[in-house]
């Protein structure tokens, strides 16, 4: 047979096999139902299902913030006379536009937009409650370290856009520095302007891609190995308060076989720590000790600290390196390109414990659900089921932390109509909703509080977000924190605080 010949015979084949594909019946895995294979899916129009035309009801709402006394807390007791804030929250942004402090042009908000969205804490006053970290705020100043959040999202929060100003606006109210968390390596340390991030000789392994041993991963869901002589270098910005400098920075590492980690802090001091073998999570922790020439040996702070690694032994794993103040508030960014959140139920229970020891948080957010609305989807409960899964993962590994689930926000896709919210993002933000209220966890709708339907439309006409109608921009990201950080003033001070 010719090379023409087989090469038809071998297209009629892939055609029979498509077409007989397309008359299996539907299948399943688990509650989610496959795409059926179809040849003309391109130029034929999509059969409406009327399933868009259902959306969840929404868990009755939870009584007020204030009425439900915590029954587990494990955040510091608030002094007699509770802490305020030396400022009161600002605003959100008027139907009538407000300056945003980075941009030349007034930002009005999105058409329908109504902000003001309040947190729904479901938690009825349990160990996910929202008042612990109320209470962690109101006690900013006696606490032996800062309040610390962790922040998990998807491509949303790459490169810290929304978390950078959260960040921002929880330090001007309640102080810290810092940027808070940062890998060792980053394909977005480029993009990321709120520390200037390099590094050589070191290799990443995350969880969306293979290879990765599951075992082996950290708190960020990542872990990453380096060969000898291996550097990391972090720098302060000011494209954000409270980043040029820091008060300590923590690097965290596990290494069975030890390591040298030497330490250049404000590229005047230089310090060498040798790091013993060990199964467990391990620190090292730098202060800006004093500078050279001060007589007076006045404390300093972190303006930048690189690191170079030497003698590296059989089962050294590198984590990543804290940027934080002695106190205050800090916030971190655990972003994750691709991800659906659910993975968070494998981190090994072994490795959040040691974390939760060495790095105790008092609110952990879960941002996800651009990676699992789509069009073709309309009932999300097996999603929300592996993903309450991780979310009892994280409340048994840090027991008496606030949990809170932030909606996904607007997606909007091109439609003979014009541009429209695609279908299955209202769907999703209601099933996480009743998630929330089903695993007793706090809820922030952030698709309403934007203007829920077309609201990204909005968005990227006043250039605050991108042209794939999904992605906001640093301005965006500026922009939206500030509903989010208002929700939680509101809650913080209706819980007396």
């Amino acid at each position: 047979m010719n090379q023409i010949a087989r090469t038809f015979t071998l297209v009629g084949l892939i055609v029979v096999i498509l077409l007989a594909l397309h008359f299996l019946p539907k299948l399943s895995v688990g509650e989610t139902e496959l795409r059926r294979v179809n040849l003309l899916s391109d130029v034929l129009p999509e059969v409406e299902s009327n399933a868009f035309d259902f959306v969840p009801e929404a868990p009755p709402l939870p009584p007020e913030v204030g009425t439900i006394p915590p029954t587990v807390s494990t955040a510091p007791e608030a002094p007699s006379t509770p802490l305020t804030p030396s400022t009161p929250s600002t605003p959100v942004l008027p139907q009538g536009g407000a300056k945003d402090s980075t941009a030349s042009k007034t930002i009005v908000a999105p058409s329908g937009a109504e902000g003001g969205a309040s947190i729904l804490d479901y938690s009825q006053g349990g160990s996910a409650s929202m008042y612990h970290f109320y209470q962690a705020l109101a006690n900013v100043k006696q606490m032996n370290r800062p309040v610390r959040v962790a922040y998990y999202g998807d491509s949303f929060i790459e490169g810290d856009i929304f978390t950078a100003d959260l960040r921002e606006l929880l330090q001007d109210q309640f102080g810290g520095n810092g940027v808070g968390w940062v890998d060792c390596a980053s394909q977005v340390n480029g993009f990321r302007t709120t520390v200037t991030h390099h590094f050589s000789g070191i290799h990443e392994y995350e969880v969306v891609k293979r290879p990765f041993k599951p075992t082996n991963q950290g708190i960020a869901q990542r872990y990453f190995t380096a060969a000898n002589g291996a550097t990391i270098t972090y720098k302060g910005t000011k494209v954000r308060r409270h980043l040029a400098e820091w008060d300590k920075a923590i690097f965290y590492l596990r290494t069975n076989g030890g390591l040298t980690l030497r330490a250049t802090i404000n590229g005047d001091t230089t310090l060498v720590n040798t790091v013993e073998g060990s199964q467990n999570l391990q620190t090292v922790v730098h202060t800006g000790g004093f500078a050279p020439k001060d007589s007076l040996q006045q404390p300093r702070n972190i303006s930048s600290v690189s690191y170079a690694v030497s003698n590296i032994g059989e089962g050294s794993l590198l984590y990543g390196a804290a940027l934080e103040g002695e106190h205050g508030v800090v916030v971190d960014n655990f972003s994750m390109r691709g991800s659906a959140g659910y993975t968070l139920v494998n981190i090994p229970s072994a490795t959040l414990a040691q974390f939760a020891a060495k790095r105790p948080y008092d609110l952990i957010v879960l941002h996800f659900g651009l990676n699992v609305a789509n069009a073709k989807q309309a009932n999300y409960s097996g999603y929300t089921k592996q993903m309450g899964e991780a979310i009892d993962h994280l409340r048994q590994a840090y027991p008496g932390v606030s949990i809170l689930v932030v909606s996904m926000p607007d997606r909007d896709q091109r439609t003979d109509a014009g541009l429209r919210t695609m279908k299955g993002v209202e769907q999703l933000v209601a099933y996480q909703q009743i998630m929330a209220s089903d695993h007793a966890v706090a809820f922030f709708n952030l698709f309403e509080a934007m203007g829920g339907r077309e609201s990204m439309k909005g968005l990227v006409e006043q250039g605050l977000a991108n042209k794939d109608y999904t992605h906001i921009n640093f301005k965006g990201g500026r922009y939206l924190a500030r509903f989010l950080y208002d929700a939680l003033m509101a809650g913080y001070h209706s819980s007396g605080f």
